[in-house]
């Protein structure tokens, strides 16, 4: 890349970026209580009130303060069969070696679509290494457009990466990066492009639930949905 061409770029974005807002570790997982046990031979979730017109954050909250059963039994609740409410409860169950519900839910988690969305709102959920570099092909070889593996790379850490990522995001989709400098980077002074924020919002808000939950989690789910789709 020529030199000098990332700084015209940021001419177009404006100053420089304040800080880098870094992803929280996933809550640690605590001892399941003991309790009648289903004909699976595995104790019954437990009954939460009001569970049917609880929230994804709801859930989140449950496992912040280490009820896992009872985050569970809210997915359960609140699982329509699609999207990423049914990812997260697969990725439980499969936290919870509950293999029937495992079993039970992978043919719905391999229908969500786009299937390239996910892999990369897990990847960039992810800290770089090689689980967010495979999601990241993985999510090409489904036909990921270039603007969304441009925004991955806007993420990086590291600056000529992220450098890179933000320049191919500029020319892919100039509305998107404005709103990427803004949101994500922290590059000060640039305001979120308004045509932008719903499609920003929408790849965002499930990056940022599954880093909440527990990206770990759901990397382990797609390893078992892309070896039954294999």
């Amino acid at each position: 890349m020529p030199v000098g061409f990332f700084d015209r770029a940021k001419a177009v974005f404006g100053l420089q970026k304040d800080a880098r807002t870094q992803g929280s570790a996933p809550a640690p997982r605590a001892p399941r209580p003991d309790g009648r046990k289903s004909k699976s031979g595995r104790p019954p979730l437990p009954e939460v009130s009001g569970a049917a017109s609880a929230t994804i954050e709801d859930v989140l909250a449950a496992r912040a303060a280490g009820s896992f059963d009872e985050a569970r039994a809210i997915l359960a609740a609140i699982d329509k069969g699609q999207g990423l409410r049914t990812v997260l409860r697969a990725a439980a169950a499969l936290e919870a070696h509950d293999d029937d519900e495992v079993t039970k839910l992978i043919p719905l988690v391999q229908k969500d679509s786009p299937a390239w969305q996910l892999r990369l709102q897990v990847a960039a959920a992810l800290d770089p290494g090689p689980s967010r570099d495979a999601l990241a092909r993985r999510a090409m070889s489904l036909g990921a457009p270039a603007w969304s593996v441009a925004w991955l790379r806007a993420l990086s850490p590291n600056d000529d990466e992220q450098r890179a990522g933000l320049v191919d995001l500029l020319f892919e989709d100039a509305a998107l990066a404005r709103t990427v400098a803004a949101r994500d980077l922290g590059f000060a002074g640039i305001k979120a492009d308004n045509d932008a924020i719903r499609r920003y919002a929408a790849f965002a808000h499930g990056r940022d639930v599954i880093r909440r939950f527990g990206a770990a989690h759901v990397v382990a789910l797609l390893g078992r949905v892309d070896a039954r789709s294999a």
